[in-house]
């Protein structure tokens, strides 16, 4: 499990942004390493009705509401904090999928608790948050924008596809904390109407990056482009479909059961190539 890279020993808790000791985020802690955990730690506990994983889900949110990643009193996530300052400074880059993340796992312990009130405000206030900040008035006011690089043209591979995943992570939020649907559902469907229009007459009708903008952006187009429309379109669909993700009870396939590999399965494992050094930096 991921708990066990839980690192006590640097600002009492929280995960590293990087694993081996030579990369500089080595030395640093920051949202989305911890969210992910946050995400899991609540995912299982919801759907296992596991409380060991839910109180990981609280620890790890109280950890990082103890830092500047995750500040309360104004619902602002810091991208970072890093350990030579003992966890008190910040990287105040705003990037959507930190909001995102913690958004959608604040929602899946909101329904784990059957509709705790904590929970809820924390939902509330992290939704609120995200919504003035990643939906501008000048861009729409219901179409999420990439702010931090989007209007300069800036944003790297790993950026272009943040705000497909909040998407899908808005989605979540409106399905399993229905009384955030009415905030949620015209930013959904005004970003997939943008994301058709971005995404219509431009060389092999692939698409930009900027869902706001009711032409081709001039982007070069690449996967990341793409996923990322796609997770704004994908986002609607969930939404439609409006089903709970599933449990442990409502799985009919989600007890523990043995999983027997094919031969062919078995030859593929078999030819494939070791991990190396740059995979694990990469990952």
């Amino acid at each position: 499990m991921q708990v066990a890279r839980w690192d006590t020993t640097d600002c009492d808790g929280g995960m590293r942004w990087q694993i081996p000791l030579y990369l500089p985020g080595y030395t640093m802690k920051n949202a989305i390493s911890n969210g992910g955990l946050f995400e899991l730690s609540a995912r299982l506990a919801r759907f296992t009705m596991n409380n060991t994983y839910a109180q990981w889900a609280e620890k790890i949110w109280d950890w990082s509401a103890s830092t500047p990643l995750l500040q309360t009193n104004h619902w602002y996530i810091a991208d970072s904090t890093s350990i030579e300052a003992k966890c008190k400074d910040a990287g105040n880059t705003q990037w959507s999928y930190n909001y995102g993340t913690y958004l959608s796992e604040a929602s899946f312990m909101y329904n784990y608790t059957n509709g705790n009130e904590q929970w809820l405000e924390r939902v509330n206030g992290l939704l609120n948050s995200l919504l003035g900040t990643f939906c501008p008035d000048d861009k729409g006011g219901n179409i999420l924008s990439e702010v931090a690089c989007e209007p300069i043209m800036t944003c790297d591979c790993n950026q272009i596809g943040f705000k497909g995943y909040t998407a899908m992570w808005l989605a979540h939020t409106a399905i399993l904390v229905p009384s955030t649907a009415t905030r949620i559902y015209p930013v959904l469907q005004g970003s997939a109407l943008a994301i058709s229009k971005q995404c219509s007459k431009q060389p092999d009708n692939t698409c930009g990056i900027r869902w706001w903008q009711s032409t081709w952006d001039g982007f070069t187009p690449g996967l990341e482009s793409q996923m990322a429309a796609l997770g704004g379109i994908t986002a609607n669909l969930m939404y439609f479909k409006s089903t709970a993700p599933k449990t442990i009870d409502t799985n009919p396939d989600g007890k523990e059961h043995q999983i027997i590999a094919t031969h062919e399965e078995e030859t593929i494992l078999d030819t494939l190539l070791p991990i190396d050094a740059g995979d694990r930096a990469g990952a």
